[in-house]
């Protein structure tokens, strides 16, 4: 299936891509702002399993009673029985789903929440109604908390939606989770310590991911979204207090390790987990490749590629991971919205940025990487000043994801395209572009 100039640009405009909200939060890619407080090819697909797709796209979990009533009463909730055990661990389908090439889509705001993508799940948070926290410690109990995060997890993505994924050609998911989502053993002693029975049944939801992407074909990157102290101080990584305390403070950093311990553990023998990202965003201090060091500690890591997130500096971690001889990969995200310099480029000057430096810069630190290297979030936004100018808004924002597509196909070993709006419309928008764009 092909789109044409005007349907896609139709598809857009009916969808607001060009005034998305923002990921990550605004600021974080500019350092004068302000700081806050198994098949690898793709398969066509009839029109109408999209139009039969969208019919079965999920609203948020939260109760119809809190959503109409007004006020923050909860019913209880019992979830349904879970599949908790993987397949038998296969070497050879495990090669094919880590060496692959990867593209992507990111499951975002299923186990750790952002405000702008799961509303109806902050209605009645406490404090900032930001992060994850702020639902955890809000609906007037923990046991009203539970309920509320317990049937979003049962609820929010269904086995269709990967079987789905699968039959357009994606072929792999990254699913950002949580320290918290470990379960209340890994809460102790941390910001969720006065939560931690909120989370009391969180990992067998994440087992249930995993196994259901299996059962579809998927391969899943098991993104740490979120570590103690936090890495970056914005409420994706859990916390609204702003505070990044992670890489200072040594309690947390010896947290964080024994997290990734447990995953590295529970997940190296794994078929279709792709690898472990240690860390979302961080900051980028000189510390950052110290959480490696988890290959020292645990022998269950020595096999299972970990993803590295290169705060935003390209370079470096690049000559990091080239000169690194184990299963090593670097995440670079990639937004051209949220910077003063990005809202004065039109759509057409970013378009043609992509296909020269942006492509350039990733085609060089590839080859440095042994081209160990991934761009695992990206999306079509744009700043609405970058569109003001543009006598075919749709068209030059088409334009400029075609070139990215073209461009993160090329040069790196994956991508994952993350959404700038709710997840039921992410799915249809980030599918249908990143089918057409293959194809074009």
């Amino acid at each position: 299936m092909v789109f044409s100039q005007i349907g896609f640009t139709s598809l857009l405009r009916s969808l607001g891509l060009a005034q998305g909200l923002l990921k990550p939060a605004p600021g974080a890619l500019d350092p004068n702002a302000p700081q806050q407080s198994l098949s690898t090819q793709a398969t066509t697909l009839p029109q109408t399993s999209l139009n039969a797709f969208a019919a079965t796209l999920h609203d948020s979990p939260a109760s119809v009673e809190v959503l109409d009533s007004g006020d923050c009463y909860v019913q209880n909730y019992t979830g349904p029985s879970l599949i908790d055990s993987y397949s038998p661990f296969d070497p050879v389908k495990a090669t094919i789903y880590r060496y692959r090439q990867q593209q992507s889509v990111n499951l975002g705001s299923w186990f750790v929440h952002e405000q702008w993508m799961t509303p109806s799940t902050f209605k009645c948070s406490s404090g900032k109604q930001l992060s994850e926290h702020d639902i955890a410690s809000g609906w007037g109990s923990t046991t009203a908390a539970r309920a509320v995060l317990e049937r979003h997890w049962d609820s929010f993505i269904s086995q269709e939606d990967f079987y789905y994924l699968a039959s357009i050609g994606i072929n792999t998911v990254r699913i950002p989770i949580g320290y918290w989502s470990l379960g209340p053993t890994y809460c102790r002693d941390t910001a969720f310590a006065d939560v931690a029975e909120v989370y009391a049944n969180s990992w067998s939801r994440v087992k249930h991911a995993i196994i259901m992407a299996d059962q579809a074909g998927l391969g899943v990157l098991v993104d740490l979204h979120g570590a103690p102290g936090s890495q970056n101080g914005q409420p994706h990584s859990g916390i609204s207090d702003g505070q990044t305390t992670l890489f200072a403070d040594p309690s947390n950093v010896e947290k964080t390790m024994q997290i990734l311990t447990f995953l590295a553990g529970e997940l190296s023998e794994v078929t279709n987990v792709v690898g472990v990202q240690i860390l979302n965003e961080p900051k980028n201090v000189d510390s950052l490749e110290d959480f490696c060091g988890i290959r020292n500690v645990s022998s269950a890591a020595e096999a299972l590629p970990l993803y590295i997130h290169d705060g935003f500096d390209l370079t470096r971690f690049s000559r990091y991971v080239g000169n690194r001889s184990d299963f090593v990969v670097q995440d670079h995200h990639s937004y051209f919205v949220y910077t003063s310099a990005d809202e004065n480029e039109t759509a057409s000057d970013h378009a043609t940025d992509v296909r020269s430096t942006v492509l350039n810069d990733l085609d060089y630190a590839s080859r440095t990487g042994h081209r160990n290297l991934v761009v695992d979030e990206w999306s079509c936004a744009l700043a609405p000043q970058s569109l003001a100018e543009e006598s075919d808004k749709g068209g030059a924002q088409q334009r400029f994801c075609t070139d990215q597509s073209i461009a993160y196909s090329s040069a790196v070993a994956g991508w994952g395209f993350w959404g700038e709006i709710p997840i039921d419309r992410l799915f249809r928008v980030c599918l249908r572009i990143v089918f057409a764009l293959q194809l074009t």
